[in-house]
């Protein structure tokens, strides 16, 4: 997502299923972190699994494409600052 400040990320490409993670903060609504990986996600194939969006205070989208790679978008607000953590499970030749 535009401006967004990295706090951590790790990849894992050791096995044909990578796993990667990504916590980054941005100042923008849950609203707007949400519809941009929406839109990402979907571009690249992944649909979003329907369900609660909301956790409590953490906004969470579930996505899925073809036989079992799955991407996770947690998000939270505090003082108009969001804070998100993407985890996905992807086929290593996918990761970009």
């Amino acid at each position: 997502m535009p401006n967004t400040s990295i706090r951590s990320s790790s990849v894992d490409k050791s096995e044909a299923v990578a796993t990667v993670a990504l916590v980054g903060t941005v100042k923008a609504p849950p609203e707007g972190v949400m519809d941009y990986y929406k839109t990402s996600m979907e571009a690249q194939g992944f649909k979003l699994v329907p369900g609660p969006s909301a956790v409590g205070t953490v906004t969470s989208l579930d996505f899925i494409r073809g036989d079992g790679e799955t991407v996770n978008v947690s998000i939270r607000q505090k003082e108009g600052v969001s804070t998100f953590t993407i985890g996905a499970n992807v086929a290593a030749g996918s990761v970009k």
